[in-house]
């Protein structure tokens, strides 16, 4: 079975190298409980290894060709100036110069109330030229939008499902984030049953694509009944969560809730918690590992 790094080295040497090919990954979590700087940190990692910088912890992974940040709420501007307050310089640059960004807020936005000027500069662009058109101009656009058939605009599944598909294979797809296309897509039970229906196709997709596809979820702002829906249409679910460390300290700490072909592989049936640390320096990193109580 191929095995791709995670990119977090103090992960990927206790999981067997990484994650398994083909695999569709669940990251939910708490707000601020650390699944950004984890996605942040492999982006980052994996691109050192690919550049010959960084060793990955076993030799026989494969690396991916690409490293993809499919973003629909967020401007890829905006993940940038984060990542750079976030690291240190020469991890901001290898994020920078090795991460590929594909913007699907027109889209997203388009049947919002939002004004798309406000989402794309493209769009803004285009409207201020339009009012520097001549009338007769105006006239003959408005002759050959009535005379032609009507276009219905791509939804943002059906655009996503468009890129994934020439782009997926053998790369790392983060769609950052699932929280926002989940959202727009929980109005109503139609709405909701074509979601989860086109993450069983993904998940079926992925199999023959061979990369990693990653996806960040936020706890608690969809019904629980709909975070497990998801969570059952995927491969493997990484919970990220604060934890108590005494009265006045809180930690982070990082847990597998299942993951197929790989669980075995944490100290046989055992249910492990990892604490986190997160710096400039060096991202993301596991600090410890320890069985949860009650689990064992």
């Amino acid at each position: 079975m191929k095995t791709i790094p995670s990119g977090v080295l103090s992960l990927d040497s206790l999981i067997g190298g990484g994650f398994p090919a083909g695999s569709i990954i669940l990251l939910r979590s708490e707000i601020g409980a650390g699944h950004k700087e984890f996605l942040m940190t492999s982006s980052i990692m994996t691109s050192a290894m690919k550049k010959n910088i960084l060793r990955p912890s076993d030799p026989d992974v494969t690396l991916p060709d690409n490293i993809w940040w499919a973003t629909f709420a967020r401007s890829p501007d905006d993940i940038l100036n984060e990542t750079g307050m976030s690291f240190e310089r020469d991890l901001f640059e290898l994020f920078r110069d090795n991460v590929k960004f594909k913007d699907f807020s027109e889209d997203y936005f388009r049947s919002s109330h939002v004004p798309l000027e406000w989402i794309s500069g493209r769009v803004k662009e285009e409207r201020e030229k339009e009012k520097l058109d001549s009338l007769a101009d105006a006239f003959a656009a408005i002759h050959r939008t009535t005379s032609a058939p009507a276009i219905k605009p791509k939804t943002a599944l059906e655009s996503l499902a468009d890129f994934l598909t020439g782009t997926a294979k053998n790369n790392v797809i983060i769609l950052y984030t699932l929280s926002d296309l989940a959202r727009l897509y929980s109005d109503s039970e139609i709405r909701w049953y074509d979601f989860t229906l086109f993450l069983r196709g993904l998940q079926r997709a992925a199999k023959k694509w061979n990369g990693l596809i990653y996806l960040p979820l936020t706890a608690n702002l969809l019904e629980a009944r709909k975070e497990e829906e998801i969570s059952a249409c995927v491969d493997g679910t990484v919970s990220f969560q604060w934890e108590a460390a005494g009265p006045t300290r809180r930690r982070r700490i990082m847990y597998f809730e299942k993951f197929r072909g790989l669980l075995p592989r944490l100290d046989g049936a055992a249910v492990v918690k990892f604490e986190i640390t997160i710096t400039p320096t060096s991202g993301f990193e596991v600090a410890r590992a320890e069985l949860i109580e009650g689990l064992k």
